[in-house]
């Protein structure tokens, strides 16, 4: 004996993309001024050392946060540090979804 099974149907839906970090002109003049000042002003020779150091420590599955940290001291970026872990690391993928 089996007991009746009840099915439904289910409505998916794709949610739309927001819009990212939208800033007016002047705003991002002056960002990519404060940017352009702070990577003349850094200790490029520091920046790359900790950056090396970084990715040697994930490719060895150490605790990054101390070169994380080390490499924020040394005036790198955000896109540079993830740069150096995605060297490692390599870029997420999404698989195919059904």
């Amino acid at each position: 004996f089996r007991a009746p099974v009840l099915l439904r149907r289910v409505r998916v839906t794709v949610l739309q993309r927001r819009a990212g970090l939208v800033l007016a002109e002047e705003q991002e003049r002056r960002q990519v001024e404060r940017l352009e000042s702070v990577r003349e002003e850094r200790d490029d020779e520091a920046v790359e050392a900790a950056l090396a150091a970084l990715g040697e420590a994930a490719a060895r599955e150490e605790n990054l946060m101390p070169y994380i940290v080390d490499a924020v001291k040394a005036c790198a970026t955000t896109g540079e540090i993830c740069d150096a872990l995605r060297d490692v690391f390599g870029e997420y993928q999404p698989g195919a979804a059904l």
